[in-house]
């Protein structure tokens, strides 16, 4: 079975395997060795008998009463407490923290030792140097940082671009040919209504369809916008979204806990572009879920007065900025739950005021000023800007036409002409923005690391949960808040999907086709969140994207995972919990056992994620 070895230093609990028995292990918190309990050691050496002294010595003889087996090299300074080899020029142990001159611990040894962890007026002091040190070893993952930004937001930008182009060139098409019959076809506000004339045979021929009886369909310029290109490219720009804000966790964090655990080179890790994308969640999701509880004052404020209400939202977001430094520091921890609670982080901020004031500032002045200057000096020249864009696209696409060849004016000039031309062109203009932000942005997320270390005991770190011990219903509510941000992303595809169903029923002349096609949409949308919850925790993550950014997982009762099948099953009482308006899932709050609707019915539970799932 596993031995339990506690740290002296921070308190953090390791769980280590038998055969470690009375060996030492470096802790991974704060780096000091720990000895595990048990096990055989080694005997003790065996004290050498003392030669007894000559009766006479010899004149002559340079080493006449010289005991040569208690000879000392003192030229090797060593430490009065460890008998650690210390260096001349040192005045405290570096292994043990002892005065080498008095044996004694020092004020400052003392304080680290009460504070578990350094002295916290360090931090002003080596923050600098240290992050500076940091950056000259790493300036590769500051250029990593710099071309994934890059790509990320290109591709974005781009995707967003043939986005617009397909609903631009799509709208007008439509609208051409509503045009073209006038007496058949009308528009009002948002729909498209198709009159059949009387008679045998008579149909209406609208966008290459022929139809034989009335029927309403969503205006031209809603249209698009229900058809698959539109949803392809939409979902194009999610990703890479989210591919830009899962780096920068997956950055931020990876420093961060190198930084706490004593290292001071990042060990190698891979580029894990799934992975990432489950960070970009977090990304968007912390601020709006740890903001939630306030956000709702400017959302009522909103219905009397628009303008006083968008003030105060702007002034509250001001905390998740202050706030950032705690919450990046929480989210390299094993269990980052608490760094999504208002509470938490508000109690954090108090406790540590001036240091994330001072890490704010630094942040501004390093890595947001000169590209939020120029951000701010292109949206003055917004219109000028435009202008010179459109005639720089203008020149190329001539100069393409006559060196390449002419594509024409619809979509074979724009996929090959005109996406390579504004992917190439953001790239190189957000490659240069990002690489000065990246390198600075490195040396801001080393001194973060450090915040997090030097005020370890300032903030609410959360690293050890027995292993299966059940998760209560403030954790399992805050997955809960994240879950639902996907549910509303994945209830978008499948709306379209049902009005587009919707759209056929109501082309073979069924009645009702609105209230069908809302019905289709949303038994759509629940097959979706069916696979969302079945498929995240039966698979390697064993959780849902919300249950994972807590650190929760779902087991059986047995402490064993679930199956595909037995995930589903769970997902539908998930749903009927739904359907109930979360009534069932309050039981969790007086349950002993701490189980909802869904883990009563299906023998599971939700626990904090052990060491190994």
């Amino acid at each position: 079975m596993p031995i339990s070895v506690q740290c002296q230093e921070c308190e953090t609990v390791h769980k280590v395997p038998e055969k470690a028995a009375g060996k030492a292990i470096k802790c991974r918190q704060c780096g000091t060795r720990v000895r595990v309990p048990g096990g055989s050691g080694k005997p003790d050496r065996p004290q050498r008998r003392r030669r007894p002294a000559a009766a006479a010595a010899d004149a002559d003889d340079i080493f006449a009463g010289v005991d040569l087996d208690q000879a000392e090299d003192t030229r090797r300074k060593i430490c009065p407490n460890c008998a650690n080899p210390v260096r001349d020029e040192e005045v405290e142990c570096p292994k043990c923290g002892v005065n080498i001159a008095t044996g004694a611990l020092s004020d400052r040894q003392k304080i680290r030792r009460q504070r578990q962890g350094p002295p916290p007026e360090e931090f002003y002091e080596k923050v600098w140097s240290n992050s500076w040190k940091f950056l000259k070893k790493h300036k590769s993952y500051a250029v990593r940082t710099a071309v994934i930004w890059s790509m990320c937001i290109s591709m974005a930008l781009t995707c967003a671009y043939a986005l617009h182009f397909y609903v631009t060139s799509r709208t007008a098409d439509l609208q051409a040919k509503v045009a073209a019959d006038t007496t058949n076809i009308k528009v009002s506000g948002n729909w498209l209504f198709i009159t059949v004339p009387e008679g045998k045979g008579s149909k209406v021929d609208f966008d290459d369809k022929f139809y034989q009886q009335n029927a309403v369909l969503p205006a031209p310029h809603l249209m698009p916008w229900y058809e698959p290109p539109a949803w392809f490219w939409t979902g194009m720009t999610a990703v890479f979204s989210l591919g830009f804000g899962g780096w920068f966790w997956t950055i931020a964090t990876t420093i961060a806990r190198t930084t706490m655990a004593g290292e001071k080179k990042i060990k190698r890790f891979q580029f894990d572009f799934f992975a990432n994308l489950t960070l970009g969640v977090r990304f968007y999701a912390w601020p709006t879920i740890l903001m939630l509880p306030l956000l709702l004052i400017p959302a009522g404020l909103a219905a009397v007065n628009p303008l006083i209400a968008g003030i105060l939202a702007g002034v509250m977001l001001i905390f998740p900025v202050l706030a950032l430094p705690s919450a990046i520091v929480h989210m390299a921890q094993n269990y980052s739950y608490r760094a999504w609670l208002l509470s938490w982080m508000g109690r954090d901020l108090g406790r540590t005021f001036g240091a994330s004031l001072y890490v704010f500032a630094m942040f501004f002045g390093l890595v947001l000023l000169v590209p939020g200057g120029i951000a701010g000096a292109a949206a003055a020249m917004n219109t000028k800007l435009a202008a010179f864009l459109t005639g720089q696209e203008t020149a190329a696409l001539d100069w393409l036409k006559g060196t390449i060849g002419d594509m024409g004016d619809g979509a074979w000039r724009f996929a090959f002409y005109q996406m390579p031309l504004t992917f190439s062109a953001c790239f190189v203009t957000f490659g240069i923005l990002f690489s000065l932000i990246s390198f600075p942005l490195v040396f801001m997320l080393r001194a973060i690391g450090l915040f997090g270390l030097y005020f370890r005991s300032d903030l609410s770190l959360a690293n050890e949960f027995a292993d299966f011990e059940q998760a209560t219903f403030g954790p399992r509510y805050l997955a809960f808040l994240v879950d639902i941000i996907i549910m509303v992303l994945l209830a978008v595809p499948g709306m379209v999907v049902g009005q587009f169903l919707g759209f056929v029923y109501g082309m073979y002349g069924g009645p009702h086709q609105s209230p069908v096609s809302l019905g289709l949409g949303g038994f759509a949308s629940m097959i979706l969140w069916g696979m969302y919850y079945a498929l995240g925790e039966s698979g390697a993550a064993r959780a849902t994207l919300g249950k994972w950014s807590i650190g929760t997982v779902v087991m059986r009762d047995d402490n064993l995972p679930l199956d595909r099948k037995l995930a589903w099953k769970r997902a539908v009482w998930s749903l009927v919990s739904l359907i109930l308006v979360f009534l069932p899932f309050l039981s969790c709050i007086f349950r002993t056992d701490r189980k909802a609707l869904q883990d009563q019915m299906t023998g599971t539970k939700v626990v904090w994620q052990p060491e190994q799932t």
